[in-house]
């Protein structure tokens, strides 16, 4: 064989792997992509009540919901029309009621997110000034009991309203940090 035999031949596998593997590629960009994991729930349930203790035996807090959908894997909870009471150390007086249109609840049941208008109230009868703040959209971290939203905000206090876009807010510290835009209005009380 001569060289310029073995040369021609040796283009020519050349050119037969280069074209095999252009076949190759083209054929796996044109199979279907690999099915991402269903997210249908895996169990759903009607007209649920969960209370949650703490260590003492003690109701810390109760959600409430005409339905909720228990997602497959780490994927949580998502639960429809959310009403949260959250009680005082003594486990019998309720200090906040938060009520969403949507909700979902994370697997570890640390942070929860509130989808829609909510609407976070407290009530004289907790023994602390009573609030009413609506806005939309807010991020639950259950244990710091802290609430956040980066959507317009109305609070509305004894003698006083507060307007804002943005807020952070620590139920129980009595204490609400307000982004931007903050407008509102204070009276105080007559002595």
């Amino acid at each position: 064989m001569t060289a310029r035999g073995i040369l021609s031949l040796t283009g020519l596998a050349l050119l037969a792997g280069l074209s095999y593997g252009l076949l190759r590629w083209v054929q796996s960009s044109l199979r279907e992509p690999a099915s991402a994991e269903s997210q249908a729930p895996v169990l759903t349930v009607e007209q649920s009540r969960a209370v949650r203790l703490n260590v003492a035996g003690v109701r810390e807090y109760v959600v409430e919901a005409p339905r909720s959908w228990q997602l497959p894997g780490q994927g949580g909870v998502r639960i429809e029309q959310p009403v949260l009471d959250w009680y005082l150390p003594d486990g019998q007086t309720r200090e906040w009621r938060v009520q969403a249109e949507q909700g979902w609840i994370a697997a570890d049941n640390q942070v929860a997110r509130l989808d829609g208008k909510v609407v976070m109230r407290r009530d004289a009868a907790s023994g602390k000034p009573p609030v009413t703040i609506t806005t939309r959209d807010v991020r639950l971290h259950r244990a710091e009991r802290y609430a956040e939203t980066a959507a317009p905000v109305r609070a509305i206090i004894p003698g006083g309203e507060l307007n804002a876009v943005g807020a952070r807010a620590w139920l129980d510290q009595e204490r609400l940090e307000l982004f931007s835009e903050v407008r509102g209005f204070y009276e105080p009380p007559q002595r």
